[in-house]
C-alpha cells in the first residue's frame, strides 16, 4: 500500500517516531510546519480552541497514495492547530485509507484522534487505526514494539 505520512512535531518526539514508521513501511513523508512559530502556551490555547494556523507548503494532494497517516502531539487534549489546517487542505481523498499516530505527555488522545478521524472521514476516507504513545512509552523505548505492530496495518 503506497502511504504518505504527514507529520507535525514540536519537540522532536513525534518526528522520531514518524521517521521510524516511514522506514518500516517504506512510506513517503511530508512535514507539517506552521508559517509562524508561537510560544508553547499560545499553541496549546489555539489547539484547545481548535483554531487553525497557516502552514508552510507540504504534500496535501494524496491522489498518488492509498493511505494517509497523520502524526502529531496532543496539546490541551486536542490536535495541534497546524494539523487542523493540514486536514482542511488534504485533497483527492475519496476511498483512501487513513490512520492517526499521536504522542502525548499527558492525556486526551480520544479527542485528538477523533478530530483527525472525523476530518478525514468527512472527505471520504476510511479510518483503519490509531496509535497513541505516552511519555512512558517514549522514554522507555517500548514505543518501538508498539510501532512495529501498528505498521502491520500498512503492509
Amino acid at each position: 500500500m503506497k502511504t504518505l505520512i504527514a507529520c507535525y512535531s514540536f519537540t522532536g518526539n513525534t518526528l522520531t517516531v514518524a521517521k521510524e514508521l516511514e522506514k518500516q513501511i517504506n512510506a513517503d513523508f511530508t512535514r507539517i510546519e506552521p508559517i509562524k512559530e508561537r510560544w508553547y502556551v499560545i499553541k496549546a490555547v489555539h489547539a484547545y480552541l481548535e483554531k487553525k494556523v497557516p502552514i508552510k507548503d507540504c504534500e496535501t494532494d494524496i491522489s498518488d497514495y492509498d493511505c494517509l497517516i497523520v502524526c502529531g502531539p496532543i496539546w490541551a487534549g486536542r490536535a495541534p492547530s497546524g494539523i487542523l489546517e493540514y486536514l482542511s487542505k488534504v485533497q483527492n481523498t475519496a476511498g483512501k485509507k487513513c490512520a492517526a499516530l499521536v504522542t502525548m505527555g499527558g492525556n486526551g488522545n480520544e479527542i485528538a484522534t477523533e478530530q483527525i478521524k472525523t476530518a478525514l472521514e468527512e472527505v471520504g476516507m476510511q479510518f483503519i487505526g490509531k496509535l497513541k504513545l505516552g511519555k512512558n512509552e517514549l522514554k522507555s523505548g517500548s514505543w518501538k514494539d508498539m510501532l512495529e505492530e501498528f505498521s502491520e496495518l500498512f503492509q
